[in-house]
């Protein structure tokens, strides 16, 4: 694993943090800068926490793949091998879509297959080089510790998330308190208290304050995202290295197509269906900033270039 990828991953994370926490930069810019630190800190903590126990937990409905062809089993093997990395487990969803991700838990690293890539496999309309270009992708992002930087860069995003939820909740909670003190006292004294007058402004005041910091939090995953697709590019160039380029653009152009007979919904139905090596595509230029993954035809492009040069 590279320094610079980490300098990287890093930056973005701080980039993130600043977004987040603009007020406070611009308040008590030397207090916030003292704090960085510590925002590093307990955003590593929660990125261990959410990477090796919240997501596999999460993923828990899915199965080893205990009747996984010798073949692939002995392609996973040899690919971890030339990665200089210990084989991950092999696990499988029942899924026609054809796809593949990669997560890690405290017992080890994990790739994951569907059975509609399986059944392709074994029907002979996805090749051996192929779908060791597909193992190779997900040995790229163990290799490059791609689990553990998404969650360091999401976890304050995620953090803030929550709070904006747990904000809306509890005004609508206090909202709701305050409209029944507000029906009660009209209907006996005429006449409303400051007391419910001041539930009813607090209970909005959560409300608001909750959209805002999931709108914040919004806006600072833009980076977020951005550094997802690189992560994809890099795993994408592993797999190259551990197969060849054509057998990478053959696999995502294979994968593609044979998954267009399905529709998108059924692709995000999948658990984490932004975890995948082919997401379901996005249609406007806005929803595109909020990909995991480049568009297919510049992963493709990419990997044209490094096939030519080589």
């Amino acid at each position: 694993m590279r320094v610079r990828d980490w300098l990287y991953t890093l930056g973005i994370f701080v980039t993130i943090t600043v977004i987040l926490m603009f007020p406070l930069y611009i308040s008590v810019p030397l207090v916030a800068v003292m704090m960085l630190p510590w925002f590093i800190l307990i955003g590593f903590v929660v990125a261990l926490f959410s990477a090796y126990v919240l997501t596999p937990l999460s993923l828990r409905g899915v199965k080893p793949f205990k009747d996984a062809p010798p073949g692939v089993l002995n392609s996973l093997n040899e690919l971890s091998g030339r990665a200089g990395i210990k084989p991950p487990k092999l696990m499988i969803v029942e899924t026609p879509e054809l796809n593949a991700m990669t997560y890690v838990s405290i017992f080890g690293s994990r790739v994951c297959v569907t059975r509609g890539l399986m059944n392709c496999y074994l029907e002979g309309k996805i090749g051996e080089e192929e779908l060791k270009a597909v193992l190779g992708h997900e040995i790229g992002h163990i290799k490059n510790f791609d689990c553990l930087r998404w969650s360091f860069v999401l976890s304050w995003i995620s953090i803030f998330d929550v709070i904006g939820t747990l904000y809306i909740i509890g005004g609508g909670i206090v909202t709701g308190i305050s409209s029944t003190l507000w029906k009660i006292e009209r209907e006996e004294r005429k006449e409303i208290s400051w007391t419910t007058l001041i539930l009813a402004l607090l209970g909005l005041t959560l409300i608001l304050a909750g959209f805002i910091a999931k709108l914040i939090a919004k806006i600072a995953s833009l980076p977020a995202f951005h550094h997802s697709r690189i992560q994809e590019y890099a795993a994408d160039m592993e797999a190259s290295r551990l197969t060849s380029p054509q057998a990478t653009i053959n696999a995502l152009q294979k994968i593609h197509t044979l998954n267009n007979e399905l529709i998108a919904e059924q692709l995000a139905q999948l658990p984490y269906a932004d975890r995948w090596q082919l997401q379901p595509r996005n249609s406007t230029w806005i929803d595109r900033l909020f990909d995991t993954h480049p568009p297919l035809e510049r992963r493709i492009d990419k990997l044209r270039a490094i096939s030519s040069s080589s």
